[in-house]
């Protein structure tokens, strides 16, 4: 598979990443410049009042009106020396009724007089949007350098983080091609040591069910193998030989065919294990369940199924116990006989389920070799420990769980 660098995990978490940084640097920087920028009109204020209250104690002598002419203000040298350190531009004084209202690039400040006539000074904001600009754009290049140097670092600690998961499907890969598995990581995050441990645990169970489909396939082949070698010979011996009797070559080759059947629906039984973890189970309710999925075939046999009372409850995989207490059921109302009984008893003090019925006259589905091979495997999963046993009237299997 070719490796996307646009598509990769890395990329994601840095590209979001620098998004959301450059939104924190923008808006970090857009509230520098406001802050800096109502600053500088508070400083600029200040200037204006200290002007006009300086004017007006010292050098405004007659009450002022709004024909007065106010040209002598500008010369006045403590004004001027006070305006060659501020930010002050385009000033003109104005006398008027009222407060004087600003423009949207223009700064004023008033001072009223006796008569209440009002001296403004008014100043443009030119000398305040040069300085921010250039302000603004040093600001703008440290961010963009600091971004830069924090995405580099970012995808440093991301490529050193992150190589666990390199080492993971590395070691995957070697799996896959044969070498022992051993997903242990060194150093790496709780959440990547979480997969790795959930990982390890599905490849055990994967190869658990690959030793048991081996083992499976090797009984099937084998117990599978007689009953074929059984009618070959059938055929064989009743092609070459002039008596045999063709009525006890039939029922020969029914039996045969039996036995291969039987054999067949036991190992088709175990065609695929669940993938799921245990959960706590009442048994008594998960045998309710299964009793009405086999309703009818105990009403088409006229069959009594007598439900236990007790109960007690079993941590396992919950499909795969149905499985088992489902073929178990089923395996005693096929072979029962019609209008019999089929005994649950269930034990909650040693933990025990026996299912019990009348025997028949046809080979039960577990009570062949590879019937039981099952039975043993299964038990591996579920936790129990079983126990088979035959009469001439009876036929009962008992589960014990752990």
């Amino acid at each position: 598979m070719s490796f996307n660098w646009s598509k990769s995990l890395k990329f994601k978490i840095s590209f979001i990443f620098a998004i959301l940084m450059a939104i924190a640097f923008s808006l970090n920087w857009m509230v520098a410049l406001q802050t800096m920028r109502s600053e500088k009109i508070s400083d600029i204020q200040k200037v204006l009042k200290h002007l006009l209250n300086e004017s007006n104690d010292e050098y405004i002598t007659q009450p002022l009106t709004p024909d007065s002419s106010l040209t002598f203000l500008y010369s006045i040298p403590h004004n001027q020396m006070i305006l060659d350190d501020s930010e002050v531009s385009a000033l003109r004084f104005l006398a008027s009724k009222h407060p004087y209202i600003p423009y949207d690039n223009e700064i004023v400040a008033s001072v009223q007089q006796p008569n209440s006539i009002y001296l403004n000074a008014i100043s443009n904001s030119r000398k305040i949007d040069t300085a921010l600009d250039k302000y603004g754009e040093k600001l703008l290049a440290r961010y963009l350098f600091s971004l830069l140097a924090i995405l580099l670092i970012s995808i440093f600690l991301l490529n050193y983080y992150m190589k666990s998961l390199a080492v993971l499907a590395k070691k995957t890969h070697d799996w896959q091609i044969g070498d022992p598995f051993d997903f242990s990581l060194d150093n790496a995050g709780s959440e990547i040591k979480e997969v790795s441990i959930a990982f390890e645990s599905l490849i055990r169970k994967i190869e658990g069910f690959r030793r048991k489909e081996g083992e499976l396939f090797k009984e099937a082949a084998h117990e599978l193998k007689t009953p074929l070698a059984l009618m070959r010979s059938r055929l064989d011996v009743y092609e070459y030989t002039q008596g045999y009797d063709k009525n006890k070559f039939i029922v020969d080759l029914g039996h045969d065919i039996e036995r291969l059947t039987t054999e067949l629906k036991n190992v088709l039984f175990l065609e695929s294990s669940d993938y799921e973890d245990p959960i706590a189970l009442d048994i008594t309710t998960a045998l309710r369940n299964i009793v009405q999925k086999v309703d009818i075939l105990a009403k088409r046999k006229q069959l009594l199924l007598q439900l236990p009372s007790e109960s007690f409850i079993v941590t396992a995989p919950e499909r795969l116990l149905k499985k088992v207490l489902l073929a178990l059921i089923e395996n005693a109302m096929t072979y029962a006989p019609e209008n019999s009984q089929i005994h649950i008893k269930i034990d909650p003090i040693i933990r025990t389920i026996t299912i019990t019925n009348d025997s028949g006259h046809e080979k039960y589905l577990f009570s062949s070799k590879i019937g039981h091979k099952m039975l043993q495997r299964l038990s591996e999963e579920l936790n129990y420990t079983y126990e088979i046993t035959q009469h001439d009237s009876q036929y009962a299997i008992t589960l014990k769980f752990s």
